[in-house]
């Protein structure tokens, strides 16, 4: 076989095993590429689902909450991996009724929730043995760890001013073993929101008026706190944060009036660069979106029209907006009722969210194709059974 015949098989070789691996990773990792997750509650079980244009395909069952006797919703808080192959959830496991309540009529109770690590390939379950608060949980960029904040029993801001406890940062492969404190905080409340490179990004709570924001460097454990343009020092006048999907970026909101009605001015803030843009006045916003390409984010804005067909009543009427910062355009996409969830898919084709029917308590699950701003309606359930999964 001359050397020319050897190359020629050795390639074909290549494009056979590549194609070989592209099939294996399709059919053996159905829980890897385009699409959003979804949960649908039916009985006790809350089901995961895969949505794919508009086909839904179930990944796994996982434990519902359950708020009252037999009223069972989708979990508090779930997490899922950037290579989408695994997924945490706090399952419901107990609760404790608090002491010291003033009133005897009616008894407060602390839930107590289990973090719990789902392989979305073989669906198995592993608890993780350590104490995560639900709320502040964030993966590695390589999904080879996890970030989060140690929960504490105290159930209130001035419990845990009173008991002089830190809010500790820990750092733990995605299963918690070999765990690591990596900091420690003052604020009575610390939400992770993104881990980017060697930075973790949060938002930080002293109580309901007052909070802060910033990043911490893992490896020089050093923690950046930002003031951004506009807000007083413990951001009393700024309000939903929202971080892009590297975190260096940032949406936020200060409210003013003008002719004695309400304003939101939307603000765009950079980390990197300490630079702070004016990006639009309205009148209300809702939900807001960032797009990977963090160029562009979506918002919903909030307006009370009368109904058609007279008679004086009314009905929120909220609309959806799509701004690129770079071409400075604003554009609406899409005007229903009460739109929330919005949650856009891998590839950035659909734009998917729930709406709440014209008739009736239920709400839809739509998708928006962004390109042909077409609608369509992939399910319909009572709003408390439906969940999507960012």
């Amino acid at each position: 076989m001359g050397l020319k015949q050897k190359s020629f098989f050795i390639l074909i070789a290549i494009i056979i095993g590549i194609g070989i691996g592209i099939l294996i990773w399709r059919f053996l990792s159905p829980a890897i590429g385009r699409g959003i997750f979804y949960y649908k509650v039916e009985g006790d079980k809350a089901n995961l689902f895969l949505l794919k244009n508009s086909s839904s395909k179930q990944i796994t069952s996982v434990s519902a909450r359950e708020v009252d006797p037999g009223d069972f919703r989708p979990p508090r808080r779930s997490y899922i991996s950037h290579s989408r192959k695994n997924l945490i959830y706090f399952k419901q496991v107990e609760e404790i009724p608090l002491e010291n309540q003033e009133s005897s009529e009616f008894t407060a109770f602390r839930i107590i929730y289990e973090p719990t690590l789902v392989n979305l390939k073989n669906k198995e379950e592993k608890k993780i043995n350590q104490s995560i608060d639900s709320a502040s949980l964030v993966f590695s960029p390589d999904d080879s760890q996890i970030a989060w904040i140690k929960q504490i029993e105290e159930s209130t801001y001035q419990d845990i001013e009173t008991s002089g406890k830190k809010r500790e940062l820990w750092l733990s492969k995605i299963d918690g073993e070999e765990a690591k404190l990596l900091a420690s905080f003052d604020e009575n409340l610390i939400l992770l929101k993104v881990w980017d490179g060697d930075h973790i990004y949060f938002q930080g709570l002293w109580d309901i008026t007052n909070r802060s924001m910033g990043r911490i460097n893992i490896k020089t454990k050093e923690i950046e706190n930002m003031v951004p343009r506009y807000c007083e020092k413990f951001l009393e006048n700024c309000k939903n944060i929202e971080f892009s999907p590297s975190g260096n970026r940032f949406l936020y909101e200060i409210q003013t009036k003008k002719d004695d009605k309400d304003i939101t001015e939307l603000y765009l803030g950079d980390f990197n660069k300490k630079e702070f843009l004016e990006v639009l006045t309205t009148d209300e916003i809702s939900d807001r979106l960032w797009v990977d390409d963090e160029e562009r984010f979506f918002y919903t804005e909030q307006e009370t029209v009368r109904k058609e067909g007279g008679g004086g009543e009314t009905e929120v009427r909220e609309t959806i907006h799509l701004v690129d910062i770079k071409n400075q355009t604003d554009d609406s996409i899409y005007s229903g009722s009460y739109i929330s969830q919005l949650t856009i898919d891998v590839g950035g084709r659909y734009l998917y969210f729930l709406e709440k029917e014209k008739e009736g308590e239920n709400f839809k699950l739509n998708r928006l194709d962004l390109k042909t701003k077409e609608v369509k309606t992939i399910l319909t359930d009572n709003y408390n059974k439906i969940l999507l999964v960012q």
